[in-house]
This record gives C-alpha cells, sequence and structure tokens, in this order.
C-alpha cells in the first residue's frame, strides 16, 4: 500500500512540473517572448561566404538590421542600421542615398547597384583593378 501512495505521489508530482512547464511556454509563445531577452526575434536575411571560415551575415533584429562578420572564433558588428519599412507594394520606390559611391550615411538604406554580367570576372575592369592594387600592397616596403 506504500508503495502505491509514492508512485501517485510522484507521478503527481511529475504531471504537475510538465503541466507547469507546459503553460509557461503557451504563455511566452502568446507575448511574443520566446525571441532573444528583450522579446526581439532574430532572422538571418543573407549570408556571403568571404573565406574558408568567416562569413558576413545580415541579420534582422526587430528595428534594426545587423551586418555581422562571423568566424570560428568570433561574430562582430561590422555595421547597424534601422530597418526599412515594410510595405505591401513590392513596386513601391525604395530612397536612394545621394552620397558618393562607397559611403553610407549614418541610418541610411544600403541599395545594392546592379551586377554588369562580367562582374567578377577576367573582363571586368573592377578585377584587374583590385590585382593590381593587392600587387602593390604586397610590394610596398614598410
Amino acid at each position: 500500500m506504500e508503495t502505491l501512495e509514492l508512485v501517485v505521489r510522484s507521478a503527481g508530482g511529475l504531471l504537475a512540473v510538465l503541466g507547469t512547464v507546459w503553460l509557461l511556454t503557451r504563455v511566452a509563445r502568446a507575448r511574443g517572448g520566446a525571441g532573444t531577452p528583450t522579446g526581439h526575434r532574430l532572422r538571418v536575411v543573407t549570408r556571403a561566404s568571404v573565406g574558408r571560415r568567416a562569413s558576413v551575415v545580415s541579420v534582422d533584429a526587430g528595428d534594426r538590421v545587423l551586418v555581422l562578420g562571423v568566424t570560428d572564433g568570433a561574430v562582430r558588428l561590422l555595421a547597424e542600421q534601422p530597418a526599412l519599412p515594410v510595405t505591401d507594394d513590392p513596386a513601391a520606390p525604395v530612397e536612394r542615398s545621394t552620397v558618393a559611391p562607397g559611403v553610407v550615411e549614418p541610418g541610411a538604406a544600403v541599395v545594392p547597384s546592379p551586377r554588369s554580367p562580367v562582374a567578377g570576372s577576367l573582363l571586368d575592369a573592377a578585377t584587374w583593378r583590385s590585382v593590381v592594387q593587392v600587387a602593390r600592397d604586397r610590394t610596398v616596403r614598410r
């Protein structure tokens, strides 16, 4: 009889703990708190590999977009921008910056320029410019 009472009490305690966990999980999901400690959910928007073990990641963090440099040993914040407003109309114009190319205003939306069909190939002038620049950097006496 004592064994039956012990089993019933143990099962009741286990059900109480599992019920509490289930209830707290439902409440957290309903309040949107299942993301980061501040309640924002993180979403990886894009990822670009820049090496064998390094990449640049664009992360949507609620009202901000973070650009992170990710390696095996570290994650570094490269840039932080306010998120672009979401519109239902895909044809809505995107505001473009009037600053010189390569310069980003704080708080400005970064809009990628259209790529040339030969971009990154041996036929692209920018490829040769970067090769010459690397050669100059390696041959300069320091």
